[in-house]
């Protein structure tokens, strides 16, 4: 019904599931010294803000409905050698140029916490919207502001990525990718 409302958890679920196709989009055909790619010293690599991305979504969503991080109960932060408390905010210049997982991981982290982080939002009940949780690694804040902020903090990252992949390969891509027309913006 095109009159009807829409709630705060399919915004949320249409949001995070279409950055998801974007940046898997983006991802796709990038040679491995372009997806780990640095234009500065300063600057974050395509492969550091999808892994970056997919652990905020991870530990915000695990906070809300209480369930574990697959970051940690699936072994991921195992298989990534890192600390299960790793997220990359506050990360220095060094510690991001230092990060060379396999293409594999970061890839298999992102679709990982995707799925969890989709059936996590699903199942949030509106009652909890006004509870206080922590977001990511600080303040608390009501459960609506953490599932407002997330997709705001994916669609920056999701930019940031196309941005390099543009850098990389050219205006094109977005087009051969299918960029604009996502199945995934009529899924929900």
């Amino acid at each position: 019904d095109m009159d009807a409302p829409v709630d705060l958890n399919r915004f949320v679920l249409t949001m995070t599931e279409t950055a998801y196709a974007q940046v898997k989009a983006a991802c796709d055909g990038l040679t491995d010294e372009q997806f780990f790619s640095q234009p500065t010293t300063d600057s974050n690599p395509i492969a550091w803000l999808v892994w970056h991305m997919s652990r905020a979504r991870d530990v915000i969503t695990s906070n809300i409905s209480g369930e574990n991080q697959v970051w940690v109960s699936n072994g991921w932060a195992d298989k990534f050698g890192m600390d299960a408390e790793d997220v990359g905010i506050g990360d220095s210049p060094e510690k991001v140029s230092a990060f060379h997982p396999e293409r594999s991981l970061v890839m298999g982290y992102l679709d990982d916490a995707h799925e969890a982080t989709m059936k996590r939002i699903s199942m949030i009940p509106t009652e909890q919207f006004d509870q206080p949780v922590v977001y990511a690694v600080g303040d608390a804040r009501p459960v609506w502001r953490a599932l407002v902020g997330m997709p705001g903090d994916s669609t920056q990252h999701t930019g940031q990525i196309a941005y390099l992949r543009g850098m990389f390969t050219g205006m094109g891509w977005r087009r051969r990718a299918g960029w604009a027309r996502s199945a995934t913006l009529s899924a929900y």
